[in-house]
């Protein structure tokens, strides 16, 4: 695996998984929005839904990720010390993310401080009692036609430059479900 991608299955174990599950069940959900000079839902980019779980989800998620920090800042060489805070989303059947990069170029804009990427999959691509298929991770590294799929497994960290291009390939049954968010 090429060192700009840090893989790390079982990050989670499948109690906390199953309990943000839970949480996200609990909770509504809206369209996931795109950064395009602005905030915006557009259905040809992007279709996932942002859910909005109850506070203590949230401030669970929250300790997890500041654990994050030194083990993925010694990994990239950065001194990571804040992250913009999770996001928890769902892939339903037909949903997707098209190739983009999660930093922005606006140096005044909070997007341009993603250094790195963090996905932790909160359930598996198999087709079982919680499951899914599709919605494959692509990162599309720097050398020509480098590319790499990750296949979600419940627990599995991925953490990655926030400039690198990647994308969700569409989810053809079930349910993706993640908790992303991005350290500087």
């Amino acid at each position: 695996m090429d060192r700009r991608v840090l893989q790390r299955p079982g990050w989670w174990d499948s109690d906390f998984c199953g309990a943000i599950r839970a949480a996200m069940a609990a909770a509504s959900a809206t369209p996931a929005e795109i950064v395009a000079g602005g905030y915006a839902i557009d259905r040809e980019a992007r279709r996932a839904a942002d859910v909005d779980v109850d506070p203590r989800a949230v401030a669970t998620v929250e300790r997890a990720i500041e654990v994050m920090l030194g083990p993925l800042g010694a990994h990239f060489d950065l001194p990571l010390t804040r992250y913009v805070g999770p996001s928890f989303l769902q892939y339903a059947p037909g949903g997707f993310y098209g190739r983009h990069t999660d930093r922005g170029d606006d140096p005044h804009a909070v997007e341009w401080q993603r250094r790195v990427s963090v996905v932790v999959f909160l359930n598996s691509a198999v087709e079982d009692a919680g499951g899914f298929v599709g919605g494959t991770l692509r990162l599309y590294l720097h050398a020509p036609r480098a590319t790499v799929d990750i296949t979600p497994q419940a627990g599995m960290l991925v953490a990655f430059p926030s400039e690198t291009p990647h994308e969700v390939l569409p989810v053809r049954s079930g349910v993706r479900e993640v908790v992303v968010d991005w350290l500087y």
